[in-house]
């Protein structure tokens, strides 16, 4: 009877042979229906796997206790952690996958044979990370080199040999450890996506915080790396007082690149603003002194000798840099007798200076009517292709530029040693400055404006891409590399600009300005011999041809200059305001109403510039008494008899 109820009540246990396992839940995978499913919900694999795990570890001959908790059995489809399985869980109780129940000690574990149990046991492996973190009442000497050390050894891990460099003082008290972290947004908008850091760990660390510097010998600005360098500084001064107001100390280099990662976007969008500002200052005219820097040259000045007068005033110190400042940059008075061999040589040391403390220095170069697309942010010119003509002989010749070194040449036909710089600005909406020209034994004519290498900066993606053949009065229209957005660049003319230097108050006025010279095209100006040449002595005005986008009087001198067959010009500068304007034949300037080519001669008006009034009139000219000596009837005149 005990057989056949037991054997019933299995029966009636088993799952029926018509009911059939959801095919979703059995395999892991997520069942839509849930409960409401029509199958069963049941995984074989989480039960074959307890049970394997629990012989494996106890034998044939042990039954697991019962548990007390509610984990002891598990719930249909719950599969066991394979941490908790493995040693260690960090969830521990909110674990969501099962913890099977604890093992017996190996003391109650039966031993089969002559086999003996070790008297021993093996002592517990130290959780990781368990050096991270320690109260301040417990730290002690020992602790704190091991903590030190522990950091040391983290970075070492963290970085490969190829991004970090170790660097140790002269007198090997200090290390220097420099890494490159880079970021990991997949979103990332910047060209540069790394950045070099520089730390080191005092003897007491991590009692106190580890310095943090930002070198200046990379890709990134100085203005962004004194930013960057500050919020972080300012970040580890707040993390080590909290830390100290909880009462614990804590290993801060692995958070801080954790923030870092975080905050490197924000940084460099804050350092780029900051230093698009510094820029602005400059064109203007102004510069920034940080209080710091300014309390520091007082400070210096002070300690030179001047400590018993009373502190200078602080605009004063600012007056005396401008003076020290611009006495460096080369204005200094000049003996009119001085030999014109040391004249050159100072001039050519003025033009070698590209990286001035003024930029709105020498012949600036704008481009008039510059009209920039929607989403055309930045241009830049890396490379300009500028006509330069000699102060002897009046020759014009070619030469490129480019903003990294200076260039110096030989006239052709006086050898006169030319030397020539550019410093570029950056083209937007709200400035049409292309850059500066430091010259000397030249003056500017013309900018080739086809020749030049510009660098244009997209709204949309912050991508940069290079433009070239550019042409004046014509819409160029082109497509971002990155984004295919749609960038335009337009530009009418180009105007030279020369700016007078600043004299300091205690220079004397009589500067020696025998190399310097106006730039031969100026607007509002007749061009050199109103734009005339030796071939048409009556064409006033000069052709922009745009096979190679230079301007000559006429196509003669074009093909006296070029190897290329000339195209029909399509643009014209008038010769006696220099307005450039597109080709008209005929027309008067639309600028200055002056006929830039004379029309057909007649005997009497000269083409219609004679004169009318015959009192007026020149006695050489057979006009002036024409007819005074005519018979008129008495009828002709209305007269009565």
């Amino acid at each position: 009877m005990e057989s056949d109820e037991d054997g019933k009540t299995g029966e009636s246990e088993q799952v029926p042979q018509t009911q059939q396992v959801c095919r979703f839940f059995s395999k892991g995978r997520y069942c839509s229906f849930g409960k409401k499913c029509k199958f069963l919900h049941v995984r074989d694999d989480a039960a074959a796997h307890e049970r394997k795990t629990v012989e494996s570890l106890s034998g044939s001959d042990f039954t697991p206790p019962p548990a007390s908790n509610s984990r002891a059995a598990p719930a249909p489809g719950r599969r066991p952690c394979r941490y908790f399985i493995s040693g260690h869980c960090t969830m521990e109780d909110r674990c969501r996958f099962w913890h099977p129940p604890q093992f017996p000690p190996v003391d109650n574990l039966p031993v089969s044979g002559n086999q003996t149990r070790p008297s021993q046991r093996m002592p517990p492996v130290a959780r990781p990370g368990i050096l991270q973190e320690v109260k301040l009442c417990d730290l002690t000497e020992d602790l704190n080199k091991q903590l030190r050390d522990t950091e040391i050894k983290q970075l070492k891990k963290r970085f490969p040999k190829d991004q970090l460099i170790i660097q140790e003082r002269s007198d090997g008290k200090v290390t220097y450890y420099r890494a490159t972290v880079q970021a990991t947004d997949p979103d990332w908008p910047f060209d540069l996506k790394e950045i070099d850091i520089m730390v080191s760990f005092p003897d007491n660390y991590p009692q106190e915080i580890f310095t943090l510097d930002i070198p200046f010998d990379q890709d990134l600005p100085p203005v962004m790396a004194r930013h960057v360098q500050q919020a972080s500084l300012e970040w580890l001064q707040a993390k080590h007082a909290t830390n100290q107001l909880l009462g614990k100390i804590e290993l801060l280099f692995r958070p801080f690149l954790r923030w870092l990662d975080r905050s490197l976007e924000r940084l460099f969008t804050e350092g780029a603003r900051q230093l698009k500002k510094d820029v602005d200052l400059e064109k203007a005219g102004l510069q920034f002194i940080p209080y710091q820097e300014l309390q520091a040259t007082v400070c210096e000045k002070s300690e030179n000798g001047h400590s018993s007068d009373p502190a200078p005033d602080p605009a004063a110190a600012v007056d005396a840099d401008e003076d020290a400042s611009q006495s460096v940059e080369g204005e200094k008075p000049v003996d009119p007798g001085c030999d014109e061999e040391q004249q050159q040589e100072e001039a050519s040391h003025l033009v070698e200076n590209i990286k001035i403390s003024d930029p709105r220095r020498g012949t600036e170069v704008k481009l008039l009517g510059l009209r920039l697309g929607e989403n055309t942010a930045t241009v830049v010119a890396q490379k300009i292709a500028v006509c330069l003509q000699c102060n002897r002989c009046k020759i014009t010749a070619d030469l490129t530029l480019s903003g990294r070194t200076a260039c110096s040449a030989q006239c052709e036909k006086c050898n006169a040693s030319i030397n020539a710089a550019f410093r570029p600005c950056m083209l937007h909406h709200y400035s049409d400055v292309l850059g500066y020209l430091d010259l000397n034994s030249a003056a500017p004519a013309d900018l080739v404006l086809q020749d030049c290498e510009l660098i244009v900066g997209c709204l949309s993606c912050s991508q940069e891409c290079p433009v070239h053949n550019l042409s004046y009065g014509q819409t160029k229209e082109f497509n971002c590399e990155h984004c295919h957005s749609k960038l335009s660049i337009l530009a009418e003319s180009t105007r030279f600009l020369y700016i007078q230097p600043r004299t300091s108050k205690t220079a004397s006025s009589a500067v020696n300005y025998k190399t310097l010279r106006d730039p031969a095209v100026q607007k509002g100006k007749p061009l050199p011999e109103k734009g005339t040449c030796k071939h048409y002595k009556q064409s006033h005005r000069w052709l922009r041809f745009p096979c190679c986008g230079r301007a000559y009087p006429c196509d003669v001198c074009h093909d006296e200059h070029q190897d290329h067959p000339m195209e029909l010009a399509t643009r014209m500068i008038c010769g006696y305001c220099a307005k450039e304007q597109p080709y008209a034949n005929g027309k008067p300037c639309i600028s200055c109403g002056s006929m830039m080519t004379r029309g057909a001669r007649s005997s009497h008006w000269e083409g219609g510039l004679g004169c009318r009034n015959k009192v007026k009139m020149s006695r050489n000219d057979r006009q002036k008494y024409a007819n005074t000596n005519k018979t008129v009837s008495r009828k002709a005149t209305g007269e009565k008899k």
